[in-house]
């Protein structure tokens, strides 16, 4: 398509996609703006988090919800860089029947006035707009905002507006105190994801994947929630049920070790990720000479995790071909740093959903090929026995 690629070649910004499944961004063209490293932009939400401007980093949060959704998205956002005075258009759309997502970054043009009063509209159209449930908390008042009109449907009681649903409402009793809880982390931390049980008397109670994320508001105490996820069915793949004992303490890091040593020489390392969706947290523990300087038992955010894409697509396992261009933040957060280009992984279930996977990484990018069930199936299988005999530890 010589035309594509003259129109592609002149293109005054960058066109790229990514594919959901393995996180991989592509890009297309190349372009550069000052005060940006526009790739970065698209891979790293912790270089998001730092280039653009606090008020608009809320658009972006939604954009990649969007994403995430497989929905078509566009977001106006400034730089930090320039004050904000040439702000930057984020578009993208998915590819029908492919699991691509394809979109453009450019300059934009704002109108005139574009301030606090167009901002804070912005807001409640994002909010609104989306076909997910969506719906803000006041964490001063405790109490719910606004709520669009697909939160409205998932619980509201008959003849009830979404305008009026309230907090007992979504979260009954000490369910409402638990969403709280989680909201309030999102405005330490920046973003909260993880699972919550909620509901109501008509709905009954159900468990459901939450992003929450500050959304301004007086002293910034207004957070959004998203529902991406509501009553997923994931097909439970349990522990083998062995009679082996508890692991005693002290000999999880051993036990690994000699898991590692099994492995072929292209494997720089091996990991136990311990899920704790619940809480939006997973702890890790790593042996290898790739995790030589990892801190055993660090906690990281479930947000943007391997797990929370093995959960969101129902994956039997998960490569990475080259954490240089994922997308997703825990491979910029942790593995990157730490020197991994790619890595395999493979999710273990409990009788409650996610408990554990297990991670074989490697400094070389394309180490772990199509073939990794079937290569390190024995390896995989002795650390399910390990998780059983790590479970029944307490």
């Amino acid at each position: 398509m010589p035309r594509f690629s003259q129109w592609r070649s002149g293109f005054p910004g960058l066109l790229w996609s990514i594919r959901q499944r393995e996180s991989r961004l592509k890009l297309f063209t190349r372009w550069q703006v000052e005060g940006l490293d526009a790739p970065q932009l698209l891979k790293n939400a912790r270089y998001r988090k730092q280039v653009v401007m606090p008020e608009d980093y809320p658009l972006l949060v939604e954009f990649w919800d969007m994403i995430h959704a497989a929905r078509p998205a566009a977001a106006i956002f400034r730089l930090r860089s320039d004050g904000g005075r040439k702000p930057l258009i984020l578009q993208g759309w998915p590819e029908p029947g492919l699991d691509v997502y394809s979109g453009l970054l450019k300059s934009a043009f704002l109108p005139g006035g574009y301030g606090s009063a167009c901002y804070n509209a912005q807001l409640g159209m994002c909010v609104g707009d989306v076909d997910y449930p969506v719906f803000t908390i006041d964490l001063e008042d405790c109490c719910l905002k606004e709520a669009n009109e697909a939160a409205g449907r998932l619980f509201m009681r008959q003849g009830q507006g979404s305008s009026l649903l309230s907090l007992e409402d979504i979260a009954p009793q000490s369910l409402g105190e638990q969403l709280l809880n989680a909201a309030r982390q999102a405005v330490r931390e920046d973003a909260w994801s993880g699972k919550l049980m909620l509901g109501n008397a008509e709905r009954g109670l159900f468990s459901t994947s939450v992003r929450l994320t500050p959304w301004g508001g007086p002293q910034g105490r207004v957070v959004r929630a998203a529902l991406v996820r509501v009553d997923a069915k994931t097909t439970m793949r349990p522990f083998d049920t062995s009679s082996d004992e508890a692991l005693r303490p002290g000999d999880l890091r051993p036990a690994l070790e000699e898991l590692w040593n099994t492995c072929d020489p292209e494997v720089d390392g091996l990991m136990l990720s311990h899920i704790q969706s619940g809480s939006g947290k997973v702890t890790v523990y790593g042996v290898g000479r790739a995790f030589d300087n990892l801190e055993w038992g660090a906690v990281h955010a479930y947000e943007g995790t391997i797990a929370q894409d093995i959960e969101r697509f129902d994956l039997n396992s998960l490569l990475v071909e080259d954490t240089l261009n994922s997308v997703k933040s825990v491979d910029w957060a942790l593995f990157t740093p730490l020197g991994v280009r790619s890595y395999y992984a493979r999710p273990f279930y409990a009788e409650h959903g996610l408990h554990a996977v297990f991670i074989l990484a490697s400094r070389k990018a394309k180490t772990f090929g199509t073939d990794a069930d079937a290569r390190y199936a024995d390896v995989a299988e002795a650390f399910g026995r390990l998780m059983q005999r790590w479970r029944q530890r307490g």
